[in-house]
C-alpha cells in the first residue's frame, strides 16, 4: 500500500473516532440533561438498501417550549409501530436528538 492508501486509511480512522465521540458525548448529555416526555412512533422509514434494511424510527412530540418536533430514535427497539405512544428523553438545545427511556 503507498503513502496515500495509508493516509486516506488514517482519515477514515479519525472522522469514524470523531464521529464515535460526538455521538457518546451527546448520548450522555441526553440522559444527564434531558428532558422527559411523551411522544408518539410518527413513521417508521427504510434507509437500507434492496439488499440490506435500515430501519429509521421518528417520534413526534411536544417540547417543553410548545414547539411540536419529529425528531429521530437513537435507540429503537424492534418492536415499536407507527401510532404507539413512547416515553423519551430529548436534548434541551438539540430538540430532534431522541432516546427512549426505559
Amino acid at each position: 500500500m503507498d503513502s496515500k492508501g495509508i493516509g486516506l486509511w488514517i482519515g477514515f480512522i479519525v472522522i469514524c473516532a470523531i464521529i464515535y465521540l460526538v455521538s457518546r458525548r451527546m448520548k450522555k448529555q441526553i440522559e444527564t440533561k434531558g428532558i422527559e416526555t411523551t411522544g408518539v412512533i410518527s413513521r417508521i422509514t427504510d434507509a437500507g438498501t434492496q439488499d440490506e434494511v435500515d430501519l429509521q424510527y421518528y417520534v413526534r412530540f411536544r417540547a417543553q417550549d410548545g414547539e411540536e418536533i419529529e425528531g429521530i430514535l437513537s435507540n429503537p427497539r424492534q418492536d415499536l409501530a407507527e401510532g404507539q405512544t413512547v416515553r423519551v428523553k430529548y436534548h434541551p438545545k438539540y430538540k430532534t436528538n431522541v432516546r427512549l427511556i426505559g
